[in-house]
């Protein structure tokens, strides 16, 4: 089954990624990974505002208490909700200034979760860390080049994760109680010219929506079988991300980004670096937030 998305935001970022949709406010929270910007966009009203935050950004999630956590260049902060203020919870290795924050989520306990990676993606710097209700931040995964997607099950006890560069999904075990992960198996491989995985999501039936950078699409798997079952076509190749919003859930948003096209690239692919969106006939999952 092949299904074609429209574009709903001509943002044009360099790297649009890690998209978030907040029920309680109905709108979608994303960023420009190149850029020091996270986007809120309200479907409603159709307004896309922005917050700059001065460095490179690679997530920004809500807390349950009000304000944000966001991973940086430099590390992870917390936004505090009533003063605005940034207060920092961990910083990055001095040592490893070429590294940053790719990617963040929080799993069903409301831990939260966020990559690094060398600013290029091509070297096995990068590491997954778990940052626990007390602000406490332990490294889980390392030696990852570029840790891009994160998704866990409906029940909460399978954490699913990709590393672009291996064009594999694996699984893991995962302790909801305690956030430790056993037992890793690869659930799906994606062939050579389907572009390399990166963001992804969960539907309501456990099944894998999975962006394709280089790929023009957003794939559905089944990671039982590790069949391929539908696909999403795009009109640009650099997809990064999806997450399902609306008021239903019923919604897949898709991030894009206009990141190493060149000039001809771009004049064939206008829309790059937009968010997409499309009703694909499946539900999602609500997006956690940040229990600390």
């Amino acid at each position: 089954m092949k299904i074609q998305a429209e574009l709903v935001i001509d943002a044009k970022s360099i790297l649009g990624g890690n998209p978030y949709w907040d029920e309680q406010t109905q709108t979608l929270c994303w960023v420009d990974l190149m850029d020091s910007k996270v986007y809120t966009y309200s479907p409603e009203t159709h307004t896309n505002r922005w917050l700059e935050v001065n460095q490179y950004v690679g997530a920004y999630l809500p807390r349950r208490n009000g304000g944000a956590v966001i991973a940086l260049q430099t590390g992870v902060y917390l936004l505090q909700p009533h003063t605005k203020e940034v207060v920092p919870v961990f910083s990055s290795d001095p040592n490893q200034a070429e590294n940053r924050f790719i990617c963040g989520k929080c799993d069903p306990a409301g831990r939260f979760w966020a990559g690094t990676s060398d600013l290029e993606g091509k070297r096995p710097w990068g590491t997954l860390y778990c940052m626990n209700h007390d602000h406490t931040l332990r490294p889980v995964l390392v030696n990852a080049t570029l840790p891009w997607g994160m998704a866990w099950s409906p029940d909460g006890r399978m954490m699913y994760f990709i590393d672009s560069p291996t064009r594999e999904i694996v699984a893991f075990d995962f302790c909801l109680e305690t956030g430790s992960l056993d037992r890793k198996r690869v659930v799906a491989e994606f062939p050579e010219g389907a572009g390399w995985p990166a963001g992804m999501t969960v539907d309501e039936e456990g099944k894998l929506w999975v962006a394709h950078w280089g790929g023009a699409r957003v794939s559905r798997w089944d990671p039982v079988t590790g069949r391929l079952l539908a696909t999403v076509n795009l009109p640009v190749s650099q997809v990064t991300a999806c997450v399902f919003g609306g008021a239903q859930l019923d919604e897949l948003y898709i991030t894009t980004g206009r990141y190493l096209l060149n000039e001809k690239e771009l004049v064939r692919q206008p829309q790059a670096g937009g968010v997409f969106k499309v009703k694909p006939g499946f539900k999602g999952l609500p997006a956690p937030k940040f229990a600390g």
